[in-house]
């Protein structure tokens, strides 16, 4: 489901029988009952007038592979595809927790995100499914490979009804682009406001979860010289050159994650 509303995440949990994917640690193909989460966010990054640069899609630098197999993500799904899709920006890990606690989590899947910011399944377009969550309440986290993570401020309280009332309470939306208090913090901003709109921050290229001098002294030896698939690349257009560190590291610079 396509959102034009920026930073959104909504989520939809339903008891349904899906179609094969290839990938992810619960119990895969054709499941007979899995659960669903529509989601929805934007990465500072690509993200311009409302939408996000496919640039790496279109140069065929998205890795047909998950890229969250290496610490400090450690991800040990097998979602591949035989070609990235149509409107997709790159990969991301999005996981389950029951509790704040990393030590909580129920599930994690590497998906999509598109243009408009919808998190999507392998196929491009469906809801990213879930075979292993156990209960319906969660925080859910959402990862990047060079932006800081997020994660919702509160459990989500879903709902395995078919009627398209995803949210308990009557509601299908929870939308990030509102406020910062509607992502988890610890004590700072969890998002970069732009234009009115509030976004996941890029510049971490060392992946640790905080954007500091180290993540700068990546970003200049490939600047430049860097193109393709390139963690230093935070504009994610396919270079590594000076706007990715005056627009992006410098802004950001002295930031962390504030995902427990």
């Amino acid at each position: 489901m396509k959102m034009k509303l920026i930073l959104l995440i909504t989520f939809c949990i339903s008891s349904l029988a899906f179609a094969q994917y290839n990938g992810g640690n619960g119990s895969g193909y054709g499941a007979a009952s899995s659960t669903a989460a529509q989601l929805s966010a934007f990465l500072q990054g690509p993200f311009s007038g409302g939408s996000m640069s496919i640039a790496l899609n279109t140069n065929n630098f998205i890795p047909v592979t998950q890229p969250y197999s290496a610490a400090p993500w450690n991800y040990a799904g097998t979602e591949s595809v035989a070609s990235i899709p149509t409107g997709v920006v790159d990969w991301v890990l999005v996981e389950l927790r029951k509790t704040t606690a990393a030590s909580s989590v129920d599930e994690r899947r590497a998906c999509f995100i598109l243009s408009d910011g919808s998190i999507v399944d392998l196929d491009g377009s469906s809801p990213v499914k879930f075979t292993a969550a156990s209960t319906n309440d969660y925080y859910i986290v959402i990862r990047h490979r060079n932006h800081l993570a997020i994660m919702s401020a509160n459990s989500v309280s879903l709902s395995s009804s078919l009627d398209g009332t995803y949210l308990t309470g009557g509601g299908s939306e929870y939308d990030f682009s509102s406020a910062q208090s509607q992502a988890y913090s610890s004590g700072s901003d969890p998002m970069r406001l732009i234009s009115g709109t509030y976004v996941m921050m890029s510049g971490d290229s060392d992946k640790n979860g905080s954007i500091l001098a180290p993540d700068y002294s990546l970003w200049f030896t490939q600047n430049g010289i860097g193109v393709g698939y390139l963690d230093e690349d935070f504009d994610m257009n396919g270079e590594v050159l000076a706007p990715d560190f005056n627009l992006h590291w410098i802004q950001n610079n002295g930031t962390q994650s504030q995902v427990p």
